[in-house]
């Protein structure tokens, strides 16, 4: 069943996702993530998911999701329970079921005391701060951010989901749900929305099915609860298993370039770049693929001596170096790929955006086909593999010299 439900990303307050892989940057191009030294920690809510679903159960399906990214061989993030959400000034009964209970164990979150997991049974939370009760699952992100790492996370999910009645919103299966959910924690630990097989949202096939990211800004499938090459590849990137055995370096390998106006010059952002691997068997394309938009670690607004944005939170994320604009670095499975390059889906804005801008832009010009095969050996970086846009507006205009 095709659902196509939107999957938001509701991060800090302080500023946009950026990404396209990772969700926030740090001003030297290093992606924000938690210190994995040990079990980050998080907090369930102790009151029922929805009129149908106890906290028992709740709680067993939580673990389960945060599971699904904590199993990644090649990744060394894991979670811990560290039992139920604690009490705060504000909230004592345990059960986060007012939009003041919600302020008040969100005020924690922020200062970096606890990660909650959040039931909001009936939705009232939801209808108090504002969100579309019928529309919006969920939503999850870190709360809280040092000079380095992410001190906290939250997720509030929405029972009227899973609560048996069909009004005012039909219910999702579990797996739907868990789908949903599972896609949020990978907010939770730290990356952004992904764009592949964009065609899916229409209608597609097996293949395409399979390739399609947990992290797509939108539930197409129950499947999107298993994670995908991308997922896998990324959660990795961002928390790599080092050692003996099954690592990150043993098993992947990146590809990066830069997008370029086609003057083979300028540099383009906000391109969504695909590597998809054709190394045997029909449709592997569709199934092996990895995805990163152009300039993904770039400040989404630098600023200049004249509009320079100060301290505005909104642009404090994200590299300074002109290098990064346009640039994108894909870790792939080792094996050999091709390079692609398409607009952001115009849909896909705000708490749905892929990569740093929100609104998207279309893509200028139009892409060049995909490029020879490239190969890829575990550990190593294979540079320079540019693509240069066909047909876009000349550098310098009439009014201008080079």
């Amino acid at each position: 069943m095709a659902l196509g439900i939107a999957l938001a990303a509701l991060c800090l307050p302080a500023g946009p996702a950026s990404a396209g892989g990772p969700l926030l940057q740090r001003a030297n191009g290093l992606p924000y993530v938690f210190d994995t030294a040990a079990p980050i920690p998080f907090r369930t809510d102790n009151g029922p998911l929805s009129a149908s679903v106890n906290e028992a159960a709740a709680r067993a399906r939580v673990g389960a999701m945060f599971n699904v990214w904590q199993n990644v061989t090649t990744s060394n993030i894991a979670y811990t329970r560290a039992g139920f959400i604690s009490s705060t000034a504000g909230f004592m009964d345990g059960d986060v079921s007012t939009a003041d209970e919600y302020n008040a164990v969100q005020d924690d979150c922020g200062n970096a005391v606890q990660s909650p997991i959040i039931y909001d049974a009936d939705a009232s939370i939801f209808v108090a701060l504002g969100i579309d009760e019928t529309s919006v699952i969920g939503f999850a992100g870190p709360c809280s951010i040092s000079a380095t790492q992410f001190g906290s996370g939250q997720s509030t999910m929405n029972g009227l989901f899973q609560d048996g009645n069909p009004v005012p919103v039909m219910d999702l299966s579990a797996a739907e749900f868990d789908a949903a959910f599972t896609h949020e924690f990978g907010h939770f630990s730290g990356l952004d929305h992904s764009q592949i097989n964009v065609n899916c949202q229409f209608g597609c096939g097996a293949d395409d099915i399979s390739g399609l990211p947990t992290m797509f800004p939108i539930l197409i499938d129950v499947s999107q609860g298993v994670l995908s090459v991308d997922d896998i590849a990324w959660i990795s990137r961002l928390y790599p298993q080092t050692g003996a055995g099954t690592t990150f370096a043993s098993t992947h390998g990146t590809i990066t370039g830069t997008v370029l106006f086609s003057d083979g010059l300028s540099h383009a952002q906000g391109v969504n770049v695909i590597a998809r691997r054709v190394d045997t068997g029909p449709n592997e394309d569709r199934t092996m693929a990895v995805s990163v938009v152009s300039g993904y670690k770039f400040r989404l607004f630098k600023g200049n001596s004249i509009n320079d944005p100060g301290t505005n939170p909104a642009y404090q994320f994200g590299s300074v170096a002109p290098g990064d604009i346009g640039l994108f670095e894909i870790p792939v499975p080792a094996g050999n790929y091709t390079v692609e390059v398409e607009s952001i889906d115009p849909g896909f804005a705000d708490t749905s955006s892929v990569g740093p801008l929100s609104p998207p832009i279309a893509m200028p010009g139009s892409a060049p086909a995909p490029s020879a095969a490239i190969a890829v050996a575990a550990g190593s970086t294979t540079t320079g593999h540019n693509v240069v846009l066909i047909g876009t507006d000349p550098r310098f205009d009439q009014f201008e010299g080079p």
